[in-house]
């Protein structure tokens, strides 16, 4: 039945990957899935490493102006903790043109004024840069960053409450991580490290299955959306040009729609799984590349990606499961449009025809996209249903949403009805080289297929 379909696959292979277009647009568009990654993991590793909290203020002295409490004193700010910030001589001056004339005086280039400016409510902090100082706009924000993060020891400062106190009240407190078991146990999450990438990992991972699911369906659809009309034009191809009738003679109708059917499906899954390949390649050279730029500061999906192989995400089995499913999926839809093209009698029926295989799609895909995506899978008929299942199970199988039973009965399914849609195809095509007459619709097709 399936006789000499290569010779026909070889040549509809040559004409749909030899083109320069084809070459040009998988080159361009893999270097850029290669690149995407890295760029973008490599921008957020260049603002993490300089996102390293409060910056320095450049200050080495700071002259108060507290008309609430003026022998207030705030040297307490230096036991806060913060880095840059623990050696600034803190003293009280009258008014801002005293401390304004004491550091002309002096000659400080290094001092910045504060005063408290007491309303009904509050207080507001004002910071001031003495005319000839050393410390910019930038690093006076830093200042006024600090005062921030401080700003309630600053009111109670401002109060009159005493040193002591003010040393008890911000004593530096230890803060820890436990889960139910670490805590029994004594281990935190954060000496845990195990632990701590077994919880990022469990709050990543529902959101990474349904990205997956999603974006495998996108691919789906637009491959089969542009290549299931290539595949309808190809097998009415012949019908146009009188060549039918000939070619029927030493070739079997399932041979030559399978060939065709397999050629331009091949050229697309060339360059499918090429921009795959550079994708996978990109995602690992940027996770070097941020470990390389920020290597202090780990990023959750970062930890996610290079616990696949402890998730068991991925794994070469899944892999290869996978890909027969996206194949034999792909496949699947080719034959319809194929029953499609094999009705037809010219380029434009095909098109007019097209609503059965557009119809299978849409309702799939519509199916997927809104009862499917899930963080804890879509239910076991849609992974057995071929038409929902070439979108959904490639990637419950690689993120071991799905039993491997599943798995296996819907794959077997698959293989059936696409087989069995080729044949149909190719009966269909037989029988429209010997119909005349007027258009030929699914309904007449189907009639004449069952002899009626």
């Amino acid at each position: 039945m399936f006789k000499n379909y290569d010779k026909v696959f070889r040549f509809t292979f040559k004409n749909q990957a030899g083109t320069g277009s084809y070459k040009t647009g998988t080159a361009v568009f893999g270097l850029i899935l290669f690149l995407l990654p890295v760029i973008i993991f490599g921008i957020i590793g260049v603002v993490r490493s300089k996102d390293t909290g409060l910056k320095p203020c450049n200050a080495d002295r700071v002259l108060v102006i507290n008309p609430l409490n003026p022998e207030a004193d705030f040297n307490i700010l230096n036991s806060t903790g913060f880095e840059d910030y623990t050696s600034i001589a803190y003293s009280n001056v009258s008014s801002v043109e005293a401390a304004l004339e004491t550091v002309k005086e002096k000659g400080y280039k290094n001092t910045l004024v504060l005063e408290f400016v007491p309303d009904e409510t509050a207080a507001t902090l004002c910071t001031v840069i003495p005319e000839g100082s050393d410390i910019t706009k930038k690093q006076a924000k830093n200042f006024d960053k600090f005062l921030q993060n401080n700003r309630n020891l600053c009111a109670i400062l401002a109060s009159g409450a005493s040193l002591e106190d003010m040393a008890s009240l911000y004593a530096v407190t230890e803060t820890d991580i436990y889960n139910t078991s670490g805590y029994n146990n004594g281990v935190s999450l954060l000496s845990d490290t195990s632990a701590l990438n077994d919880q990022i990992n469990a709050q990543i991972r529902p959101i990474f299955n349904m990205v997956l699911v999603y974006a495998i369906t996108m691919i789906m659809y637009f491959i089969i959306i542009v290549y299931g009309n290539s595949i309808m034009q190809n097998v009415v191809l012949e019908k146009g040009n009188k060549l039918m009738d000939t070619m029927l003679i030493s070739l079997k109708p399932q041979a030559m729609i399978l060939g065709k059917l397999l050629g331009v499906l091949s050229a697309a899954l060339l360059q499918f799984f090429i921009w795959v390949a550079c994708l996978f390649f990109g995602l690992f050279a940027s996770v070097k590349v941020y470990k390389f730029i920020c290597p202090e500061r780990p990023l959750g999906i970062v930890t996610f990606f290079e616990s696949f192989k402890e998730l068991g995400i991925f794994t070469p089995g899944a892999i290869v499961i996978a890909l027969l499913v996206l194949l034999f999926g792909i496949i699947f839809y080719a034959a319809i449009a194929g029953i499609c093209g094999a009705i037809s009698s010219s380029k434009e029926e095909a098109a007019a025809n097209q609503g059965l295989f557009m119809g299978v799609l849409l309702v799939s895909f519509y199916i997927v996209l809104f009862g499917g995506i899930k963080s804890t899978g879509a239910s076991a008929w849609m992974y057995i249903f071929p038409g929902t299942g070439s979108m959904l199970l490639p990637a419950g199988i690689c993120t071991g949403t799905v039993s491997n039973t599943v798995a296996l009965i819907s794959l077997v399914v698959m293989i059936l009805s696409t087989v069995l849609l080729i044949f149909l195809a190719g009966k269909l095509y037989t029988m429209m080289a010997l119909y005349k007459g007027n258009k030929v619709n699914l309904s007449k097709a189907l009639k004449m297929l069952f002899g009626r």
